[in-house]
């Protein structure tokens, strides 16, 4: 990221931004955008992770491989679950820029906006021009969009197999865990544990289960590049609920380090999240501790949201 504080941009068709054909000196295109995740698409992978062809790929093995650890899923349904998505975040916001050469700000995609307007699907980010709209046919594939006919090779789940990027849209269920009532309910928890919880299975979950496809599968999800746009939006949403209490909430943390998929007690016993928790991305980048990521502009990040 910049020395100076990054702005993270809204994307949704009745807000101005990269997605309406806004633009300014502040703000790269639409398409600069694009080119860059393109072009990580079209770098060769360095991860050396298991089936990778593309740096992009790198980022879907390195999500993969999180949650298949030797002791279980370390990145969902866990204390980590935030801080290690913010961590991600970075890198793929670090890869866009000093790999593809990428200096505009990043966009997140406005869901609660899209949800409360009855059209989950309504942002321009879903056109012809950019990520493309829902799956076709029997296989639900992507035929439009930069990404139309985008083939992976990582997944679904754990195989490796060439298979085409696909979503199969639920709009009504969409809307039900991303619109305000389904927010308002989360926010209403004043403490990280039920908070996390509840964001981690109303917006965070049903947003990737209805847009469907490669969103819905736990482990290969990142294959879609709409990944980015939600997640970056889950972040804000953090964000948001850190600036409400910052003394309180800045820095607190809580919950197991291993979910319900961990079946061998790993040695040293059974822990819980804490700020000097390390968090992995098998040396994609350097590891960093909880406490790290926990401030958007604390020194290891340096980035806001509008």
């Amino acid at each position: 990221m910049s020395s100076n504080v990054d702005k993270r941009e809204i994307t949704s068709q009745s807000i101005p931004g990269y997605f309406t054909g806004s633009c300014s000196k502040e703000k790269m295109t639409q398409s600069s955008f694009l080119d860059a995740v393109q072009c990580l698409m079209d770098k060769p992978a360095k991860s050396g992770l298991t089936a990778t062809t593309s740096r992009f790929s790198d980022l879907q093995a390195l999500h993969r491989g999180m949650t298949t650890t030797a002791y279980a899923d370390i990145i969902h349904h866990v204390g980590q679950f935030l801080p290690w998505h913010r961590y991600y975040m970075h890198i793929y916001e670090n890869l866009l820029r000093d790999e593809c050469g990428y200096t505009g700000p990043i966009p997140w995609w406005d869901e609660q906006k899209d949800a409360d307007s009855g059209n989950m699907w309504q942002s321009s980010m879903w056109g012809p021009d950019a990520f493309g709209g829902n799956g076709t046919g029997s296989d639900s594939c992507v035929t439009d969009g930069r990404f139309a006919n985008y083939t992976l090779h990582i997944g679904p789940g754990d195989e490796d197999t060439d298979y085409c990027l696909r979503r199969a849209w639920d709009n009504e269920n969409a809307i039900a865990n991303a619109n305000s009532t389904a927010l308002n309910h989360c926010n209403a928890y004043n403490t990280f544990s039920p908070w996390w919880d509840c964001i981690s299975n109303i917006p965070h979950k049903g947003v990737h289960t209805y847009i469907g496809g490669v969103m819905a599968d736990i482990k290969s999800s990142p294959g879609d590049p709409i990944f980015f746009m939600h997640h970056m939006y889950i972040d804000r949403v953090w964000w948001k609920w850190q600036k409400e209490d910052p003394i309180n909430r800045l820095y607190d943390i809580s919950g197991p380090t291993l979910n319900h998929t961990a079946n061998v007690e790993p040695a040293g016993g059974w822990q819980n999240a804490t700020l000097h928790y390390e968090l992995s991305s098998f040396n994609i980048k350097p590891n960093v501790t909880i406490g790290e990521v926990m401030n958007t502009q604390g020194g290891y990040l340096c980035y806001g949201y509008d």
